[in-house]
């Protein structure tokens, strides 16, 4: 009789402990498991009012692939769209997206602050089928920052824009930039990221005295495509450095423009040139002209552009 007593306790405890896994397994898939899918379709804008010459924007998103075009718009001075689905459990949040917004002028400059944040999810991934698109006008002299954390990030310029700085940077992402024909450069370029690429294509940019670009990446390479077949303008200094990963310069210059390369440190990089004429420097002396594909040993790389007379890069 003890010993059946003994064998229902025993009994009993197994059973209490099943119950117990089973109740936090179903919990874990009501918190955890994106069972709710929820559309995503919000967008807020800032007006383009007249006397309006030049727009500051500061934007920060979590998660999410970013894209940043410029548009020709007289009536708007920048619009920003977030469109997707947001996945979460069951218990999760019901609100998708957290958009703030916040705009003022400055005299002639308008300034807007601009934050997407995701409904609470356990698990982040599970809400990363989302898309902001920020639609600038390209009318406005434009100071532009962007922080992403967990997605892409691109921005194309098109003709004619005036970029007085832009910032990028990535947490988890690769981060891109198409410079095209007769875009203005008037200020710093920084694109970072914290794992994932840098990739920058630069095709006959105008640059002004206070001009400069800076690429890097702490896992990930770094790549530049740099064609500067008509006037420079002003001296330019580029700055790459990837911790882990490679740095690739392919440049193809022309006409009035000139260049020479800085190698620093011992790690292999690769440079690409088709030029009139391009110089490379290893710590001092110049050692000739590089007209070829070629290695370098480096950790850090300076691209140098300058200006009229006789503008170098």
């Amino acid at each position: 009789m003890k010993r059946l007593g003994s064998d229902r306790q025993g009994f009993g405890l197994i059973l209490a402990v099943v119950v117990v896994l089973v109740i936090i397994i179903v919990l874990a898939a009501l918190l955890i498991v994106p069972f709710r899918s929820i559309p995503v379709n919000e967008s807020r804008q800032a007006a383009l009012e007249q006397g309006i010459e030049s727009l500051e924007l500061n934007v920060n998103i979590d998660v999410g692939e970013v894209s940043v075009r410029f548009v020709e718009d007289e009536d708007v001075a920048v619009a920003l769209e977030v469109s997707g689905h947001h996945r979460t459990g069951l218990l999760g949040s019901r609100e998708p997206v957290n958009i703030t917004w916040e705009e003022r002028t400055e005299g002639d400059a308008i300034i807007v602050d601009a934050d997407v944040v995701l409904g609470d999810s356990l698990i982040p991934f599970f809400s990363s089928d989302i898309d902001c698109t920020l639609l600038i006008s390209s009318q406005l002299r434009t100071a532009l920052s962007v922080s992403a954390g967990m997605g892409g990030l691109e921005v194309v310029t098109s003709d004619g824009v005036v970029l007085t700085s832009m910032d990028l940077s990535v947490s988890t992402g690769g981060v891109r930039a198409t410079m095209v024909d007769n875009v203005t450069l008037e200020g710093p370029m920084s694109m970072r990221a914290t794992t994932g690429g840098v990739d920058l294509s630069w095709t006959n940019v105008v640059a002004r005295d206070n001009a400069s670009v800076t690429l890097s990446t702490t896992t990930g390479g770094v790549r530049a495509k740099v064609e500067q077949t008509e006037g420079l303008g002003s001296n330019l200094t580029f700055t790459a450095s990837a911790n882990t990963g490679g740095i690739e310069l392919e440049m193809n210059i022309a006409g009035d423009t000139s260049a020479h390369v800085d190698v620093h440190d011992h790690a292999w990089r690769r440079i690409r040139a088709g030029a009139d004429r391009i110089q490379r420097h290893r710590h001092g002396p110049e050692v000739g002209e590089l007209r070829q594909r070629v290695k370098l040993r480096d950790l850090s790389e300076h691209w140098h552009r300058r200006g009229e007379p006789a503008p170098s890069i």
